[in-house]
This record gives C-alpha cells, structure tokens and sequence, in this order.
C-alpha cells in the first residue's frame, strides 16, 4: 500500500535532535510518498500540504485513541538465528555459542537464511520495529528479502575467510554487498564490516580488518565487552581490553555499532565517547546469558552515545523493542537505586532515533517536516494502556506487540491494521519450521 495519507487528531509523540521528546494531543501529519510534507495541530494546513503536492486524492488515517510515532530501529539482531528460537536456552554464552550454535551454523543453507530472516522481519513489523542492524552472514541474501519486505537493514557483509586454518579478508564480497546497495536497495540496505568480537580471529588479522574497513570507508559491526570471560581472555593475551584492543587497530569511529559493553572500565567508556562509538545495549540477551549489567547510567554520563537492540531470537527468544526499552530503564534504576535515572524518553529515544543513526538512516525517526515517513500507529483503547496517563512514560512502561496497529516504512504499509502486507507469514512459518526440525 501506497498513497497519500493525512494521518489525522493522532497523538503524535517524537524525539528530536535539539529538544526533548514532544507530544501533540491533536496532531496532524501529511505524508506524500515517503515523506513527510506537514506535521503540526493543524488539519487545514495539513491538507494544504497534501493538495500542494499535487495530492488531492488521499486516504484519511483516523486517529482517536491512537498514538502516531517513529518505528524503532534495533541496533543488534542477528535475524536469520530465528530457526534456533527456543532450541539452546540456560547456557552460558559460552557453551551457547561455541557447543550448540556455531555447529548448527554450520549445517545452515541459503534458504535458512532467507526464511529465517523473513521470520524475524515479520516478527519485527507486527511489534513496530522498521529497521535492524544485522549482524551475519549472506548479507546478499538477507538484504535482498529486507528489500522484497521493504524493510530498513544495516547489513553486515563477512568481507572474511578461513582456509587451512588462517583468516584472509575478501574484498570481493564486501564490494558485491556495497554494489548492491549503491543499485539496488532502493535505499533500505546499508552495508558494515563484520567483525564479530576480539576472540573470534587471531589477533594478527584485526590489522587486516582495520585495513579492509578503511578501503571500503564502510562502518564496523562488532560484540564488545560482552562477558567476564572475553575481558579476561583479552588482558592475558594481549594485554589490554576488548575496547583498547579494537582502539588500537583504528577499529572503533563514529560510524561503529558495539554490541553489549557490559564489563567496561572507565578508560573505556572515554574512549567510545572520545570516537563517538554507537553502544547497542541488550538487556534482555545480556540477562539470559548471564552476561551481567550493563552500566548505561555511567556511560550516558560519559557522553558515549547509546542505542537498543534486541540480539538474535536464539539468545532472547523474541524480539520485542517495548521490552527492551522497558527493561533498559528499569535495570539502570534497579542497579543504581535510583528512580531518576535512564527516564521514559530516554530509552525511547534509543530506541528510535539513535538507532536510526546508528544503522546509518539520518532521515528517519522523527517525525518531521521533510524526514522520511517511518511510521508506528499504537492503539491505546486497550486494559494495558487506559487510562494513558503520560503518553512517553504510556509507551515504555505499558506499551506491547499487541498494541501496534499499523506499519509505514519509506511511506509504504507493511502492516495495515493488523495485517502484514509484504510478507507471506504462513509459508516463511512453514520453512523455517522444517529448517529448525533439520537443525535441532
């Protein structure tokens, strides 16, 4: 579906880059392909907009007892993992990860990975999410069904092989994922080196890495700090941590994601502030695993610039934003024991616009004049909701899956009350239930 629509007497909540979170209780938002041509209290001018666009035939949103917001942008996923939902739980990451899913990666083929990541798109759209970084392999692939489900991705491309036991980089396969994104992604693929974390590779090969990353001038995908183990493997091998190790090799910059930082020290949360390194946060993930806490609170204070993600389906077992944003702020208050801290519009902003930026889209997650209409319809006439109270605090504390009504991404619906629209969910369902009984 697209067309032309007024969403119309929404309550329309938004972050900013300059302000803080705002709300409308009677806004209206003109919206002309995929962008945003009017938003303000004012229907008249919001129809102006419409009919100056040449837009006199346009579908009217009702908005009473909704609320119209950014989608949220997850800063870490790892999409096709959905096949290993609910099949290796209670581990350490440890075990998790080296005992029972790499061997299980590496049974996987191609349609696993597309199926898988129709999978978690699908899950994504229906609980308001618009956009993921993603974090694995056939970033082909994936990106090509993120287009065909006209969904947002920063991608990872592998740009890396292992023969006999030594790493080599693979320009090819990092230029063949630019190359696609600069032709054919209509816009909704951005591409990232993939690096993974500081045990993965021997550490020789992150000199390698830091050079693949400056040919490409791409951003770097990579798990930092995730757990006591990784930090301390770090120290005895190299002498310093995961954050001063990535440092050293000119892997960190404005443009890198860092997955989970749970075990910082202060040296290295001045140096992610000091080169303005996207942190993705997962509470969830990071509790499963029992990978620890996060200190956000002490990294807001450091300035370093902080996003959510949800990690894959086989480490959280859904991928859910309102939960983690939820959890976020209630963690930071828990571990500090104090109420005031990691406040609603906060976490919503992570959440939003912050991931945005993260995955590299710098005109969406705000809903303004002239951004690109990413778009989430809540419906608040539900028990959960009413009485709405504060409609940030409404949306962090109270909100769910449930509750997402409809869909816009780049103007278009991928989910229109309830219905998903470019997604057949029944036979992605089918495919990856034989994918995972093949895998299990």
């Amino acid at each position: 579906m697209n067309r032309s629509v007024l969403f119309s007497d929404f309550k329309i909540i938004t972050p900013h880059d300059d302000k803080p979170v705002s709300v409308l209780e009677h806004g209206y938002c003109a919206v002309v392909d995929s962008m945003i041509e009017y938003v303000g209290e004012s229907k008249e001018n919001a129809v102006s907009a419409l009919e100056k666009s040449g837009h006199k035939d346009f579908f009217e949103y009702d908005g009473k007892n909704k609320i119209l917001c950014p989608t949220f942008a997850n800063a870490h996923g790892h999409t096709p993992m959905a096949i290993f939902r609910n099949i290796a739980d209670d581990y350490s990451l440890q075990d998790w990860l080296f005992g029972e899913i790499l061997p299980r990666e590496d049974k996987m083929i191609e349609g696993d990975f597309y199926y898988g990541h129709l999978l978690t798109l699908a899950e994504m759209i229906e609980s308001g999410t618009a956009c993921v970084a993603n974090m694995y392999s056939a970033g082909m692939i994936t990106s090509k069904a993120s287009v065909e489900a006209g969904f947002r991705v920063q991608q990872t491309a592998d740009g890396k092989f292992c023969k006999d036991g030594k790493w080599f980089t693979d320009y090819a396969n990092v230029k063949e994922l630019m190359d696609y994104c600069d032709q054919d992604a209509k816009g909704l693929v951005k591409p990232s080196l993939l690096v993974h974390s500081v045990y993965l590779y021997p550490g020789e090969f992150f000199t390698d890495l830091k050079d693949l990353s400056k040919k490409c001038g791409i951003p770097v995908s990579v798990h930092i700090s995730e757990t006591v183990t990784e930090n301390e493997n770090c120290l005895r091998d190299y002498g310093m941590t995961p954050v001063e190790m990535l440092d050293k090799h000119e892997l960190l910059s404005d443009t890198t994601v860092a997955a989970h930082c749970v075990h910082l020290t202060e040296n290295d949360r001045k140096i992610l502030s000091e080169r303005k390194v996207w942190v993705a946060h997962n509470p969830s993930s990071n509790m499963k695993l029992s990978s620890g806490f996060a200190d956000m609170v002490a990294m807001q204070k450091a300035g370093v610039r902080l996003c959510l993600g949800t990690d894959g389906a086989a480490s959280n077992n859904n991928q859910d934003m309102f939960m983690e944003m939820r959890l976020a702020s209630f963690m930071a208050k828990g571990t500090t024991l104090d109420p005031t801290v990691l406040k609603a519009e906060d976490v919503f902003t992570m959440a939003t616009r912050n991931g945005y930026l993260a995955c590299g889209f710098e005109n969406c997650g705000i809903i303004k004049q002239g951004m690109t209409a990413d778009l989430q319809i809540i419906d608040y006439d539900c028990p959960q909701m009413w009485p709405l109270g504060n409609p940030i605090s409404s949306l962090v504390y109270s909100c769910g899956p449930k509750c997402v009504e409809s869909v816009m991404i780049d103007g278009n619906f991928v989910l229109y009350k309830h219905e998903l629209k470019t997604i057949d969910l029944q036979k992605v369902k089918a495919e990856t239930k034989r994918t995972m009984e093949r895998l299990k």
